[in-house]
């Protein structure tokens, strides 16, 4: 643990070290003025997420020293339901690097919720500091085209606008839209009231829709998110699976992001690895593979980097990381290929 000149505290107790908080993270990630992670990072910092923003105060000085943050979601798969949490926001002053200060902090939050979630789930390109906590390169992810979007190349009948700007049938209309077709199709975050209040007010999303001739919203996808996601499509939606079609031709060319099992939709097999995926518990992920799988899978023992699981009656043993790859990707194994559960967080909900 760390020495008595750090006290370790979250935003719910101190929440006067907010701004603090957000000018440490956007120095530390070379932020321009542009831009602001407060907005485009919004689930991850709001107030209602600020029980869940840890960070070490120098006593001496009350500076902020480091910060991470963790955000509890829920993921669907049609009727199967698994409790994650999602991290991000981790930033060490680089006055307090070298002090154990960052490690201190994914120890605290990783014994704090081990119980509480099946997995963790965090973004980076730094693999060897990862895996030192056991989280590994899971989940595919596929890019359907290379061109960049531009307003006079958008596709026909599609309209630019922001969340924040629809009316409140309009709004509804986008959330019935998530919940009755992307809820239902893909493996994919579930989204409470709480969710989609803040999403409304994240305008470095551009949201473009297309309406009936009624004027009715029928399809949706969501463009860029600020500094991140610049010129990626990282939400689609639609009325009715028989229009998903349509939607993926309509897009096709430019860079949408879709989870590996959309390749067979749209013929294309370069698949990028989706997240850092770290085991939570054994009772959550067991519950959850037993539903999908129906009963077909069932885990019998997690020991430090060992996993023992029964697959049809039959015993195996194998690594936390093969295990987490054999199941979300890329490219599963074979006999768990049907379960269909690469990964979808759309950029509105990715930290």
């Amino acid at each position: 643990m760390p020495t008595n000149n750090f006290a370790l505290t979250t935003l719910s107790q101190n929440p006067e070290y907010f701004e603090e908080v957000i000018r440490l993270i956007e120095e530390e990630f070379h932020y321009s003025e542009e831009y602001s992670y407060e907005k485009d990072f919004a689930p991850l910092v709001d107030p209602l997420n600020f029980e869940n923003c840890y960070f070490y105060i120098d006593r001496d000085s009350n500076i902020v020293a480091a910060h991470l943050a963790i955000s509890m979601r829920t993921l669907v798969k049609t009727d199967a339901e698994i409790k994650i949490a999602l991290i991000g926001g981790i930033v060490t002053h680089k006055k307090y690097r070298g002090k154990n200060l960052f490690k201190n902090l994914m120890t605290h939050i990783i014994q704090t919720h081990q119980e509480d979630v099946a997995l963790f789930i965090l973004w980076s390109d730094l693999e060897g500091l990862y895996e030192k906590f056991s989280f590994y390169r899971t989940g595919g992810l596929i890019e359907t085209g290379k061109k960049n979007f531009s307003a006079s190349e958008r596709p026909n009948g599609y309209e630019k606008t922001k969340f924040s700007l629809l009316s409140d049938k309009e709004f509804k209309t986008i959330v019935n839209l998530y919940h009755s077709f992307n809820e239902k199709y893909f493996f994919t975050v579930k989204r409470e009231d709480k969710d989609w209040s803040i999403i409304r007010d994240m305008n470095s999303i551009d949201l473009y829709v297309k309406r009936t001739s009624t004027s009715q919203i029928e399809r949706y996808f969501c463009l860029n998110k600020g500094r991140d996601l610049s010129n990626i499509i990282h939400e689609i939606s639609c009325r009715k699976i028989e229009d998903y079609p349509l939607l993926l031709k309509e897009l096709e060319n430019f860079k949408l992001w879709l989870p590996e099992t959309e390749a067979e939709n749209i013929f294309n097999k370069e698949v990028f690895y989706t997240a850092f995926m770290k085991l939570g518990s054994m009772k959550l992920l067991n519950e959850f593979l037993k539903k999908i799988s129906n009963k077909e899978l069932v885990i019998t023992k997690m020991e430090g980097e060992l996993m023992v699981f029964l697959f049809k009656g039959k015993s195996y043993d194998v690594s936390a990381k093969d295990f987490l790859q054999y199941l979300f990707g890329p490219k599963p194994l074979e006999e768990f290929s049907s379960y269909k559960l690469s990964l979808y967080i759309a950029g509105a909900d990715s930290i």
